[in-house]
């Protein structure tokens, strides 16, 4: 019997990505179920209760994983620890040269406004107890924080080689649902802010690109537009 049902989330009418399943069938105690369901925060509180082991895998459809990911992700639970994650590196280039830019002051674990949902084990009972409103943005921090208020510990490990592939999101609906849902306290909104405007020259630089200059600044103007209506 498997110790780990491995939920590969995917919207109705799309596929996960085929090199993401073929991985998982290949872990070692991982039962793959795919889920095909809208908004994401109904389909994973829906797809976790129908799971039966005590620790859920949770993987979105657009994520690429190393075989070892499970083994060593695992390693990771404990008796406080409610979810356990890994940063991912983006498919964005864009992005992703943000995130190593900002990997060389601070380390990318421990930056708290970032749950890496993407790809995580959870423990199956937090979401028992947990009611989602139907959201897609935001819905990450939302579970989040019932699971630090449940009195368990969300911890992010390293990156260990999972790859977001996906596309770039509405950061203008990412803004909205941040205010409304106040994800960001004052300070960590001014820190945000300030780190957009040191790093994005230099992400631009790693990239030597302009399109990556523009791109970023564009994302974060809708980003604070959101904020702002919000």
């Amino acid at each position: 019997m498997s110790k780990f049902d491995m939920i590969v989330f995917s919207r109705p009418g799309t596929n996960p990505n085929v090199q993401l399943l073929k991985t998982l069938e290949r872990m070692p105690d991982a039962h793959v179920i795919v889920w095909k369901e809208s908004p994401l925060s109904l389909a994973r509180k829906h797809a976790v209760t129908a799971a039966t082991t005590e620790w859920v895998g949770m993987v979105d459809g657009d994520f690429l994983l190393p075989l070892n990911w499970l083994e060593t992700v695992s390693s990771g639970i404990g008796p406080r620890v409610g979810a356990v994650a890994t940063v991912e590196r983006q498919g964005n280039r864009h992005i992703a040269a943000y995130n190593r830019v900002v990997g060389q002051t601070v380390k990318l674990n421990k930056v708290d406004t970032a749950a890496h949902i993407g790809n995580v084990l959870v423990r199956r009972k937090l979401y028992l107890s947990y009611v989602p409103p139907p959201l897609f943005y935001g819905e990450d921090l939302r579970f989040k924080r019932h699971v630090e208020k449940s009195g368990y510990e969300w911890k992010v490990l390293p990156g260990i080689g999972a790859v977001h592939l996906g596309s770039s999101k509405n950061y203008y609906a990412v803004g909205l649902s941040y205010r409304r849902d106040r994800h960001y306290t004052p300070f960590q909104l001014a820190r945000r802010t300030v780190a957009q405007f040191l790093f994005i020259p230099f992400a631009a630089l790693a990239n030597r690109s302009s399109e990556t200059f523009v791109y970023l600044n564009r994302i974060n103007v809708q980003f604070m537009a959101g904020w702002l209506t919000g």
